[in-house]
C-alpha cells in the first residue's frame, strides 16, 4: 500500500508540473526576440525570450498564427507583429507568434496541413488565434473555415479577404476591411445556429478606411482577449498533445479570460518579506512569500467588516495566478463584491512554501491590511493539490474558515506523503477529536474522467481520495458517516443524498453535473458535485454553485460557532 501511495503521489506531481507548463512557449531557434525560419518550412517563429514577470498575466497565452497577404521575411514579420502590438501582448500574457508563409506562390491545401502540424507541435491547444490579411484572409475564409479546425481555434481575425462559402464549426471571429459584410456571413450563420454563448460571437467592421492597426486593436478588445479554448471532455486536456482527438470531440469548450479592467477588478501583487531572515531558505527568492489580491470596485471602499474573502490555492507546480484566472471566482467577485486572494502556498515558483501555519499568518496580514474584510466570512477553494490544501484547512484551521471547497482533489489514504498530501488517517483523527464541537461547510467537485485522481465506481471505491474526504467532513460535522457504498441506491455516488438532481450546464450535452447534499438538522452541511465526462481541471460553472453554497455560512469571530443563514 505504501508503494502504491508513493506511485500515485509521484504521478500526481509529474502531471501537476505538466499542467503548469506553458504549451506555447518554445525555445528560441534564432536571435532572441526576433523572427527566424523554422528549419525545413516556410514558417517564421518569434523567439520570445524574457525573464519571469510576476506582474504579468499567467494562464493561457495566445498562440498567434498569421497568414499574411504575401510572403514575409524575418524583418517584415517583426514589423507586422509590432504594428499589431502582438509582441507586447505575448510579453503580458505569454504565448507565441508564428507567420505561416504560403509554401509556394499561392495558398494551397498544404498550407492548411502545415497549420495542423504547427498546432500539434505544442501541448494541448488552448488559445489558438488565427490572423488572415489580404490573400491570407481569403485563404482563411475559403479553406480554413471549411474544416473542423475551427472547432479548435479560439478566435479568427480576417481583414481585407474575399468571402468563403461555409464555416464548418462555430468560432469567435472578427471580420474587417473590404468585403467584411459578405465575408462575415458564413461565420454568422454557423454562430447563430450554435447554442447561445456570449463568447461565441462574430464582430464585423465594414470601415474600408480603417487601418490595420485600428482593426486589430478592436479585434483584440472585442473578441480575442475574452476567451481561450480547450477540450477537457472525456479526458484531462493537458495530458494530450496536439489536436488528435480519438473521442470524436470537434468543438472545444470556450472559456472566459477575466479582463480585470473591464471587470472593475484591482489586482495587487504582494511579495512579503519573512521576519526571520536567517531561516533556511531557497536561493531564488529566499526571504519572501508571494500572493495575489483581487479587489472588486464594490469592496475597495466598503465599510469595515462587510466584505467576504475567498482564498484560492493552485494545483501542484502551477503558477499562483492559475486558479484565479481559470476557476471563475474572479468573474464572480466582480458580480458579488467579495475579495479574492490566491497564495503561492507551495513555494514551487521560487518563493517560500507557506504550509498551513504560514497560510494563517498571511491571512492575518491581509485582514490587517483590509479592514473591510468580514472575518466571519472567509472561505477556501483549491484545485488538485490546492484542493487537498483547502480540504486540510477546513479541519486543521477550522477556526479561520466558515466553509471550504475542493475541485479535483480529495485526501489520499494512510499517513500521506509530502506536505500537500496530508493523509486521511491523521486528518480523520483530528476530525474525530473535533466532532461535536466544530462545524465546517464543505463542498466537493470532481470529474468522472479525471485522469489524475480518479473518481470511483462500484469496483474501486474503497480508499478513494474523494470518499475519504467526504467521510472526514461527515465526521467533523457530527453527521452519520457513510459506510459501504451501494450503487443501486445511487449509481453516481453510491449512497443517498438530498436535493438530488442533474444540472445541465449549457456547455455541452455531454457535460452535466450530478448534484446532491447532506444535511445536519435543517442545514446542508456538505454539497457534492460530480461533473459527468469531465477531466482533471476547473469547470467554471461550478464556481457559481460553490459560491452559492459558501454564502450561507459564517463563523462567529469570538465564539467560533458556525452559523447558517
Amino acid at each position: 500500500m505504501k508503494a502504491n501511495r508513493f506511485f500515485m503521489t509521484a504521478i500526481f506531481s509529474i502531471i501537476g508540473v505538466l499542467a503548469a507548463a506553458q504549451p506555447w512557449m518554445m525555445r528560441p531557434q534564432g536571435p532572441a526576440n526576433e523572427f527566424s525560419a523554422m528549419e525545413g518550412t516556410s514558417v517564421l517563429n518569434y523567439n520570445l525570450q524574457m525573464e519571469r514577470d510576476i506582474h504579468s498575466r499567467a494562464g493561457y497565452g495566445p498562440a498567434f498564427y498569421i497568414f499574411p497577404d504575401s510572403k514575409l521575411d524575418n524583418n517584415q514579420a517583426l514589423e507586422l507583429a509590432e504594428k499589431l502590438d502582438l509582441v507586447n501582448i505575448i510579453k503580458e500574457y505569454g504565448g507565441r507568434i508564428m507567420v505561416v508563409n504560403p509554401s509556394s506562390d499561392k495558398w494551397q491545401d498544404q498550407d492548411l496541413e502545415n497549420l495542423r502540424r504547427l498546432i500539434g507541435m505544442g501541448g494541448a491547444p488552448t488559445n489558438v488565434k488565427v490572423i488572415g490579411i489580404g490573400s491570407g484572409a481569403t485563404f482563411v475564409n475559403r479553406q480554413l473555415a471549411a474544416t473542423d479546425l475551427t472547432g479548435v481555434i479560439a478566435g479568427i481575425v480576417s481583414i481585407d479577404g474575399d468571402p468563403g462559402k461555409i464555416c464548418k464549426l462555430p468560432v469567435p471571429a472578427f471580420i474587417g476591411g473590404k468585403n467584411a459584410e459578405k465575408s462575415a456571413k458564413p461565420y454568422q450563420a454557423t454562430s447563430d445556429a450554435a447554442p447561445a454563448d456570449p463568447l461565441q460571437k462574430v464582430v464585423v467592421n465594414t470601415d474600408k478606411k480603417a487601418s490595420l492597426e485600428t482593426l486589430f486593436a478592436e479585434a483584440w478588445d472585442e473578441v480575442l482577449s475574452a476567451n481561450y479554448r480547450y477540450n477537457n471532455l472525456y479526458r484531462t486536456f493537458y495530458m494530450s498533445r496536439g489536436i488528435d482527438n480519438p473521442e470524436g470531440v470537434k468543438n472545444y469548450e470556450l472559456v472566459s479570460i477575466p479582463v480585470f479592467e473591464k471587470l472593475g477588478i484591482q489586482r495587487n501583487v504582494v511579495e512579503y518579506p519573512l521576519v526571520d531572515m536567517n531561516a533556511p531558505s531557497r536561493p531564488e527568492n529566499p526571504d519572501k512569500y508571494l500572493w495575489y489580491e483581487y479587489i472588486p470596485k464594490q469592496a475597495q471602499d466598503a465599510a469595515p467588516g462587510t466584505v467576504p474573502l475567498v482564498v484560492l490555492f493552485h494545483g501542484h507546480g502551477n503558477d499562483p495566478r492559475t486558479q484565479s484566472e481559470s476557476s471563475g471566482f474572479i468573474e464572480l467577485a466582480a458580480e458579488e463584491g467579495f475579495m479574492v486572494v490566491e497564495m503561492e502556498w507551495q513555494g514551487s515558483n521560487g518563493y517560500q512554501p507557506m504550509g498551513l501555519d504560514g497560510i494563517e499568518a498571511v491571512l492575518s496580514v491581509i485582514r490587517q491590511k483590509y479592514p473591510q474584510i468580514d472575518g466571519s466570512r472567509i472561505y477556501a477553494e483549491g484545485l488538485s493539490a490546492g484542493a487537498m490544501t483547502s480540504n486540510m484547512l477546513g479541519v486543521r484551521k477550522s477556526h479561520l474558515f466558515a466553509a471550504v471547497a475542493g475541485h479535483s482533489g480529495g485526501i489520499f489514504s494512510g499517513n500521506g506523503l509530502g506536505y500537500y498530501a496530508y493523509g486521511s488517517e491523521p486528518l480523520m483523527n483530528e476530525a474525530i477529536q473535533k466532532r461535536g464541537h466544530v462545524e465546517v461547510g464543505f463542498c466537493s467537485v470532481v470529474g468522472t474522467h479525471d485522469d489524475t485522481i480518479r473518481y470511483f465506481n462500484k469496483d474501486n471505491w474503497e480508499g478513494n481520495p474523494y470518499l475519504n474526504v467526504w467521510r472526514i467532513y461527515e465526521t467533523i460535522n457530527g453527521m452519520p458517516v457513510t459506510g459501504d457504498l451501494d450503487f443501486n441506491v445511487d449509481p453516481t455516488f453510491g449512497f443517498a443524498l438530498q436535493d438530488r438532481t442533474t444540472i445541465h450546464t449549457g456547455k455541452s450535452e455531454d457535460i452535466t453535473i450530478e448534484f446532491g447534499q447532506l444535511y445536519k438538522d435543517e442545514k446542508p452541511m456538505i454539497r457534492l458535485m460530480v461533473i459527468n465526462n469531465y477531466g482533471h481541471w476547473n469547470f467554471k460553472p461550478a464556481a457559481r454553485l460553490i459560491w452559492d453554497f459558501f454564502r450561507h455560512f459564517s463563523r462567529d469571530t469570538e465564539t467560533k460557532e458556525l452559523r447558517y443563514q
